[in-house]
């Protein structure tokens, strides 16, 4: 620096000898000459754009012609197929016959489309396939004259068509990467997903037909049927996600007496009673209405495709020749603004000098645009970069990535409004170090008050910082209760494990361990003792284990376990069964002797070939199998085929014996003003009454099932309860809400809202006001557009809507912005936290409250045991509460008698709101 700044300011002060116009034509004749070279390149790009579409609406063209080709294989393969089943079928040869010549009009259209001359350059490899598979068809005649004189099979029939049908669909499906319009790009993605809904319905016709024709559908089949209708659902699914929002098209439904004889097929042990109801013709029939439906759907989003495209490329057009005229003005404007900046250099230099005299901590002094125009010499010996590397850089060229784009927005938004900032900031040198900084910035305004330059004054102060920030991390990292590494390190070692595992052929097992039965400890000892025994647990386990294994806890009983370098699979169950032995023995604490036994589900890699998620996923099922099957007992998961399906079938039959002999019922917990005792509503939990093995907590059947299509009929069953039951108490003169749990597959299932509709029409004289939904943070923000678009609708019915165990997911802010939710429901566990003098669950618990004020959402917590819960959250500011400590669920009838006698505590009416 001390070498260069001598020459530097001989060289300023030879150029301000020289005249102004010469100053400024060697100033600026650099800038000149990149506007110019960007106008030339940047109307390249909009050439090339133009052309890109003109190529993208040729490759559409003939998507669609393919599209149209593919419906029409479809037909023809099914009629071939069942032809070739059923000899007597006449009426089935003069479908084929009017089938076959359609198929040779669109093969017709096809070669029209492929001979067409295409823009140039639009000779890709996309239509060089289009076009072999095209030429593919040609034998069609021989596969034709095979069906008719009866040469061949239905199978090979069969196969024959879908390997060409699948191979257009291949051709389809690659067209919406073409395109970096997102828009267009959905639309061919929704196109595509029509087209695979149409093959796996084509598909699903030719099954059943050829079973209608046999008499008959085996085991096998009628699992490829189920694969088949939970296929046909995804595509629904993602036609919706790609197509749902475009108001252009209409709503997607697969019902109709097709859907109805498929689902009484898959619904059916002994299906040959219900083939004998039903011909193959109007099998057939049925199915090409519902294929039909699809099509003209796909017709609509033909003629969207076509017109988006048409416009964009008409649009791109316009842009091209308006840049071409448009962009010497803009060198005009650049050479008359940049007169102006030219004015400025020198009261810069004049400004930096009275900076830099002042101070010895580093400095950075910006234009208004934050834009480095001098810095001095602690900047280059803290940062490493030398004055010409960093001036016209912004200054977050120096950012960490350790702090988010939120806390640089506060930042500018504080320094805007006041004109100062000060806080703590890490930044990143040269050579990759991290350091933290003690920094303050100032606006510097000129004589009119408008904001000139920007001069940043910072302090190292790393050391402090590092300290600070070790601790954060091992708590974002490691179980506060147990000090164990929570699911987030556990899977980062998992993937670590892996990595290994593949190099030296050692195999890894992965556990997840769970009490049988924890929640009775609570119950009985309360929560202190509960949280001292998993700390036990958690001990006794670490002290079971190798060094190399690794022990989490990712909440309440439930523990993971990584065993690595494992020679075989029995390795890991003989130490799994010494650990449930271990846990199995009593463990002493202060006021009682308990005894209980745990729960293990497994599973191995590479067995198991699958990610970290997955892995614990699969442990996960396998724990939930084993609680299954009678607790205490070891699970393992099973790759081939997931899950034990006799199991879980008998769980479905069960549960849905249990809808239609009125073994499932209601409890109801009241939710009041702690304050005022005033009862705001109730929540309805669901219980089952088994007649074999009593009251079963919902724990123990609804996670099984709730990604299964019963747990539709299952919230549906709860909603229809709630509501009569509203409607009886309604009619007794008792106003009392109900809010009804709902799981994520009932929410965004696509008929959730008509059902609900149709729910409350059944009930007239209910308000719709008192029902509330009660909606997990985690399911809310799985689909996040689809869930908000769903909450909206039912809030037009009049419905509330509340957010479950707010703050145990990982929603942001902006999901918050965009649900339009009313209430939010602060999680038990950090209620319960609070007897623990942990200040980071009331930190959690002020932080949504805060939340809730901020985006005008009503609050409630859940879970108060104890007088001193209630109390503290009434002095937070959280009046309204539900839990053990005011009341427990309970049956419909006995609901009258308590609310008659409910006093809150005399504790609760005397204390304040914060």
């Amino acid at each position: 620096m001390n070498d260069t700044t001598p020459w530097l300011t001989k060289a300023l002060r030879e150029f301000d000898r020289l005249p102004l116009s010469v100053r400024f034509m060697l100033a600026f004749t650099p800038l000149v000459i990149a506007v110019a070279w960007m106008t030339f390149f940047n109307a390249g790009d909009r050439y090339e754009a133009t052309h890109s579409l003109e190529k993208l609406e040729r490759h559409s063209v003939l998507a669609i012609e393919a599209g149209n080709l593919i419906n029409q294989l479809q037909r023809e393969r099914g009629l071939s197929t069942m032809l070739l089943e059923n000899e007597n079928a006449h009426a089935l040869r003069r479908q084929l016959d009017n089938a076959r010549q359609i198929t040779d009009s669109h093969r017709t259209s096809l070669g029209v489309a492929l001979s067409t001359p295409m823009p140039r350059g639009a000779s890709s490899s996309y239509l060089a396939d289009m076009r072999t598979l095209s030429h593919s068809l040609s034998g069609l005649a021989n596969i034709r004259e095979n069906i008719d004189s009866r040469a061949t099979t239905p199978d090979t029939t069969e196969a024959w068509f879908t390997d060409h049908i699948s191979h257009f669909n291949e051709l389809i499906g690659q067209l919406p990467a073409m395109t970096e319009h997102n828009q267009i790009g959905r639309q061919l993605n929704a196109y595509f997903v029509l087209n695979r809904l149409k093959e796996l319905l084509g598909q699903e016709r030719l099954l059943i037909g050829r079973a209608l024709i046999n008499g008959e559908l085996s085991e096998s089949q009628q699992r490829q049927l189920a694969m088949l209708a939970g296929q046909q659902l995804n595509a629904v699914n993602g036609y919706l996600s790609q197509a749902g929002q475009d108001a252009r098209y209409p709503e997607l439904s697969l019902n109709s007496p097709a859907t109805e004889f498929r689902d009484s097929l898959l619904g059916e042990s002994n299906t040959q009673s219900l083939l004998g109801q039903v011909t193959p013709q109007q099998w057939f029939d049925w199915q090409t209405d519902r294929m039909q439906g699809v099509f003209d759907i796909e017709e609509r989003l033909v003629v969207g495709i076509q017109t988006d495209i048409d416009g964009l490329l008409a649009k791109t057009r316009q842009e091209l020749w308006r840049y071409v005229i448009i962009s010497p003005l803009t060198l005009l404007a650049c050479l008359t603004f940049a007169v102006m900046i030219f004015q400025q250099t020198q009261l810069r230099f004049l400004l930096s000098k009275a900076v830099f005299e002042h101070t010895h901590d580093r400095i950075t002094v910006t234009d208004n645009r934050a834009r480095i125009i001098e810095v001095n010499e602690a900047f280059t010996s803290n940062t490493g970069y030398t004055r010409p590397e960093v001036i016209g850089r912004n200054p977050n060229m120096l950012q960490s990535g350790r702090q988010t784009p939120e806390f640089y927005k506060q930042m500018w938004q504080t320094l805007k409004s006041t004109g100062t900032w000060q806080g703590e900031i890490w930044n990143r040198r040269k050579n990759g170090e991290f350091f933290a900084e003690l920094t303050t910035i100032n606006a510097i305004r000129n004589r009119h008050g408008s904001v000139e330059n920007y001069v940043s004054i910072s302090s190292d102060i790393t050391d402090r910082a590092v300290a600070h920030q070790q601790e954060l991390e091992h708590r974002a990292y490691h179980d506060p209760l147990t000090g164990l590494p929570n699911q987030i390190l556990l899977r980062d070692r998992l993937e670590h494990a892996i990595t290994l595992a593949k190099r030296t052929d050692n195999q890894i097992v992965i556990a997840a361990f769970d009490l049988d039965h924890f929640s009775l400890v609570n119950d009985q000892y309360g929560h202190a003792t509960g949280d001292t025994l998993i700390e036990r647990v958690a001990h006794r386990l670490q002290d079971s284990i190798r060094e190399c294994d690794t022990l989490a806890r990712i909440g309440g009983d439930e523990l993971l376990l990584v065993i690595e370098q494992l020679e075989n699979r029995n390795e890991g169950q003989q130490l799994l069964e010494r650990l449930q032995q271990e846990l199995a023995q009593p463990f002493e604490l202060d006021n009682a002797t308990v005894a209980l036994t745990a729960s293990a589900g497994a599973t191995a890699f590479p067995d198991d070939q699958a990610d970290a998620d997955t892995l614990i996923r699969h442990a996960t099922e396998a724990l939930h199998q084993a609680k299954h099957n009678g607790r205490a007992r070891l699970s393992w998961f099973d790759p081939e085929h997931g899950r034990d399906k006799s199991a879980f079938s008998q769980l479905l039959e069960r549960l849905q014996k249990a809808m239609t002999e009125n073994e499932l019922c209601l409890h109801y917990q009241p939710k009041v003003n702690m304050v005022t005792g005033e009862l705001l509503g109730v929540e309805s939990l669901l219980r089952w009454h088994d007649p074999e093995r009593g009251m079963v907590p919902p724990g123990e059947f609804l996670p099984q099932v709730e990604q299964h299509r019963i747990s539709i009929d299952i919230g549906n069953w709860v909603l229809e309860t709630a509501i009569s039951q509203m409607e009886t108490w309604q009619a007794r003169g008792l106003s009392a809400g109900i809010s009804v749990n709902i799981n994520a597959v009932h929410l965004l299932e696509p008929n959730f809202v008509p059902s609900l509709r149709r729910h409350l029409r059944n009930h007239p004289e209910v308000n719709p006001a008192n029902l509330e939904l009660e909606i997990l943070e985690s399911t809310a923000i799985n689909d996040i557009d689809r869930a908000a678009r769903v909450i909206k609708a039912c809030r037009k019915l009049g419905v509330s809507v509340s957010l479950d165990d707010f703050g145990t997911g990982f929603a942001a802010l902006d999901y918050l912005k965009r649900l339009p939710a009313d209430t939010l429901k602060i999680d038990q566990t950090f209620v319960r936290g609070m007897d623990e003098d942990d200040k980071g669950n009331l930190a959690i618990i002020k932080g949504i409250i805060g939340l809730a004020k901020a985006f005008s959402f009503d609050v409630i917590a859940e879970g108060v045991e104890t007088a001193d819960q209630g109390a503290t959250l009434i002095e937070l500011g959280c009046l309204n509460a539900q839990g053990f400590g005011i009341a427990r669920p309970m049956p419909a009838d006995k609901f009258e008698s308590w609310q008659q006698t409910w006093e809150p505590p005399a504790a609760w009416q005397q204390r304040k709101a914060g």
